[in-house]
């Protein structure tokens, strides 16, 4: 059975390439990763696409979805237009790649 996590739950992205020196912390919902100033989360990626992709959560699921990238977004290496994430999964955008870690209540 799948965790179900609360709206306002936290979690972390854990650099998986070199490209970023520290974990980002998200502790609200939904957020927008990309290159654009009105980004949530603002990566320094030239593959990245302005507004690239998203993480919420619905219904309790922790999810990604791609936000027409021209790069495309992947989850344990395979391309997505959205599915679940959980802890230990890795993303790729662009060239930066994070590793998906939630706390343990």
């Amino acid at each position: 059975m799948k965790p179900t996590y609360p709206i306002n739950f936290p979690a972390l992205l854990v650099p998986a390439s070199t490209e970023l020196d520290r974990p980002l912390r998200i502790q609200k919902y939904p957020v927008r990763l990309g290159r654009s100033d009105s980004a949530d989360i603002q990566l320094d990626d030239r593959w990245l696409s302005r507004n690239h992709c998203e993480i919420d959560v619905t219904d309790g699921t922790l999810i990604i979805r791609d936000l027409g990238s021209k790069h495309g977004t992947y989850v344990n290496e395979s391309q997505i237009n959205e599915t679940t994430i959980e802890s230990g999964d890795e993303l790729r955008i662009g060239i930066t790649r994070f590793v998906v870690e939630i706390p343990k209540e």
